[in-house]
């Protein structure tokens, strides 16, 4: 599909699609049954064109699995709390993301954990998205710091309140599908800005994060494009800069 939105954001990478099936896609780039993967290259190859796709068997990070909404953590409780937190004594260093393993249990009880029933998560470039027979959960932009003021203040443009958006804390897997899927359920539901995952951060470039919403708000801030400030003179010299530094 074509979107006006991302000609105007000057987008280096494409907006990834989220899909849920039961269907496999063809040529689909995929973790390996039995080996450890993480979720975030993927979502990348996604962004540069490539479909991804997740399975249960095939993702083999157990924050992963919790990520893409393939159910709950299997070492909670007992693990994940410690091991975000100060880790155990011979069995595993903490990351130190949370002071004390309190926190981290009631990081773990504040997750909208959820098991989807579908058997594939599917990222897909939006460009290849076939709006005639797909419908995709969640759009994802992987942007600089001036794309993702931009999407934040469309974000708010049409939408009462100022608050229209969320820095929630968690994994990179967590911050562009579990957190927005479980928004999406929500009658107003908020854009999420991810990929703050200081585990993460090295996969990602410095100066990229991700903005995720709902598909039908994805529609919504495409229609709001014309008329907004994405005409103006203002932003026009931050998409110039943009250029510039290419």
């Amino acid at each position: 599909m074509e979107s006006r939105l991302v000609k105007e954001l000057s987008l280096r990478y494409e907006p990834v699609a989220v899909l849920l099936s039961n269907e496999k896609p063809a040529g689909a780039l995929q973790g390996k049954e039995g080996q450890w993967s993480c979720a975030i290259p993927l979502f990348i190859a996604a962004a540069k064109g490539k479909t991804s796709v997740f399975e249960r068997k095939t993702t083999g990070c157990p924050g992963g699995k919790v990520g893409l909404g393939f159910g709950h953590y299997p070492n909670y409780p007992g693990g994940i709390e410690y091991f975000l937190s100060v880790g155990k004594s011979g069995q595993l260093e903490g990351e130190g993301y949370l002071k004390n393993p309190e926190l981290g249990a009631e990081f773990v009880e504040c997750l909208p954990i959820t098991d989807i029933p579908y058997q594939y998560v599917i990222f897909k470039p939006l460009s290849q998205l076939d709006t005639a027979r797909e419908l995709p959960e969640l759009i994802v932009f992987y942007v600089n710091n001036d794309q993702l003021s931009a999407l934040t203040v469309l974000a708010n443009y049409y939408r009462p309140g100022n608050e229209n958006v969320m820095i929630p804390f968690g994994a990179g897997c967590q911050s562009i599908f579990l957190v927005p899927y479980a928004e999406a359920q929500k009658e107003n539901p908020r854009a999420v800005v991810g990929l703050t995952d200081i585990t993460v951060r090295p996969m990602i470039e410095a100066d990229m994060l991700s903005f995720t919403v709902p598909y039908k708000m994805f529609q919504d801030m495409e229609e709001s494009v014309e008329g907004s400030f994405l005409e103006k003179h203002l932003w026009h010299r931050v998409v110039a800069r943009m250029e510039k530094g290419k």
